[in-house]
């Protein structure tokens, strides 16, 4: 009696034990999700790890003595002096580095940060020009193609590094950026076309001649199409960046 009790535990077990396709499917489903939230919190955690080991290096005590006779600590901050800070506020908030950001004690004015992150684009855009004119070999034709291209690249790094956070939306932000710069797109290929096809200028030369003049007139732009908060604080900011812009340069 012993042993068909077994078997018909077991007969009674298989049909529930066996899995049907649909389930099959799911687990997969919850399989792929739990490997897509865990990929994100690695990621996260290694960027949290790299900010934390970054923001903890000091000021060499013989600079740091110098520095601190003139540094003001931030809310939250103690005395002691570290080579960047602010970061995390950047990378898990909405303020830019221009805001937040400080090196060695100093924060760098919001101009600085606009022509780092643009620096940064121009180098994408040169990368775009030289593929696109080995198709083409139309300077200016290719100038609007590369400008156009990198628009999204600005629109991510100015965000973080200069402007903050998007007003109204990502897609209505940049579709803000995309119009501002078809303005400047359309003034910057006419003056290409006339320095590279009237004046005969090397096409290398003229593309650094208007990235220079284009990168200036846009910084304008964006602070009107990006809207601060309109406080009067970050319009005097903007204008003494400005001057100490012009001034270092």
């Amino acid at each position: 009696m012993e042993p068909r009790r077994k078997n018909a535990f077991k007969s009674q077990e298989l049909p529930r034990t066996a899995p049907n396709d649909s389930q099959g499917d799911d687990n997969n489903d919850n399989d792929d999700d739990d490997s897509g939230q865990l990929r994100k919190h690695q990621s996260a955690t290694l960027l949290s790890r790299m900010i934390y080991w970054v923001e903890s290096k000091e000021v060499p005590a013989c600079i740091a003595r110098r520095l601190l006779r003139n540094y003001n600590p931030a809310d939250g901050e103690n005395n002691n002096l570290f080579i960047i800070t602010g970061l995390r506020k950047v990378f898990y908030g909405t303020q830019p580095a221009a805001e937040v950001v400080r090196v060695a004690g100093i924060r760098p004015p919001r101009y600085i940060c606009y022509m780092i992150s643009g620096s940064g684009c121009d180098i994408i855009q040169f990368l775009f020009y030289v593929l696109f004119y080995r198709q083409l070999n139309d300077a200016s034709m290719c100038w609007a193609l590369s400008f156009g291209s990198t628009i999204v690249f600005r629109h991510t790094t100015h965000r973080y590094l200069v402007f903050g956070d998007y007003v109204g939306g990502y897609w209505r932000s940049l579709g803000r950026m995309y119009a501002g710069y078809s303005i400047i797109i359309v003034l910057s290929t006419l003056f290409n076309i006339v320095i590279t096809k009237k004046m005969d200028m090397p096409h290398v030369l003229a593309w650094i001649i208007t990235m220079l003049w284009t990168g200036i007139v846009n910084y304008f732009i964006l602070k009107k199409l990006w809207s601060f908060d309109g406080s009067s604080k970050k319009e005097d900011d903007d204008k003494n960046d400005i001057e100490q812009g012009s001034n270092k340069s």
